[in-house]
């Protein structure tokens, strides 16, 4: 398992400027502040430990400088694999898929995607070259953003709450949309009658300014989630 324990990619050397870091003016007009280094890197590593999404930073030949938890847990379910100390699909041809991905990126070109279709499930991978003024800490590394379509994380009903207003029983309704539940096995899981789980649907409707179901779901599903501390 790669190391959690930072977010840096690993280097031979010193660590070169990845950009360059812009003073900014404050919000009171006084003296332009500008930001640490280190705390915004923290910040980035918190960011990439919990999001939903896999993150796996590589070289070009598919080794992982970095792996995310949900990158790890991928691996852990037997959708991707580590061998030989690189990142491998399930089976052979999806390991040729992934190669010719990382070598397209790796040689410059700036994104690519595909589907891997393995015994154990389907893996969606967006892939893209680091740029430029990253270079510097490793030639033709590459960005994996690793999805599982088959698992997708649900907002956390106390968030749609904070956010939109709803009470316990909308926010619960609403999560049954998003997890593929009609509104009459919606009214047979929370035990209400149909007439009752349709005015929790209006009064989504209202408090999100949404006309459609699926307007609804697509603004519920973007609603960003709290960052749990380490």
């Amino acid at each position: 398992m790669i190391s959690q324990s930072h977010m840096n990619i690993r280097r031979t050397g010193g660590m070169p400027e990845a950009g360059p870091v812009h003073a900014r003016r404050s919000q009171s007009g006084g003296a332009p502040t500008v930001p640490d280094a280190f705390v915004v890197e923290a910040a980035l590593h918190l960011l990439a430990e919990h999001l939903e999404q896999g993150l796996a930073v590589t070289d070009r030949s598919g080794r992982p400088y970095f792996l995310n938890r949900a990158a790890q847990s991928l691996i852990d379910r037997g959708l991707l694999r580590l061998e030989h100390g690189g990142l491998r699909g399930a089976g052979p041809e999806d390991s040729a898929t992934l190669r010719r991905v990382i070598d397209r990126c790796a040689a410059g070109q700036r994104g690519a995607a595909v589907r891997l279709d393995g015994p154990d499930g389907t893996l969606l991978i967006a892939a893209c070259a680091i740029p430029g003024a990253f270079r510097p800490i490793a030639e033709g590394a590459v960005l994996l953003r690793l999805i599982d379509p088959a698992a997708p994380r649900l907002p956390d009903p106390g968030v749609l709450q904070d956010q939109f207003g709803f009470t316990p029983a909308e926010a619960a309704l609403a999560i049954d949309i998003l997890a593929g539940n009609d509104l009459a096995a919606s009214a047979t899981r929370r035990q209400i009658t149909r007439n009752t789980a349709r005015v929790h649907l209006r009064h989504l409707f209202e408090k999100t300014g949404t006309r459609r179901q699926a307007e609804l779901m697509r603004l519920l599903l973007l609603c960003p989630q709290p960052i749990a501390g380490v």
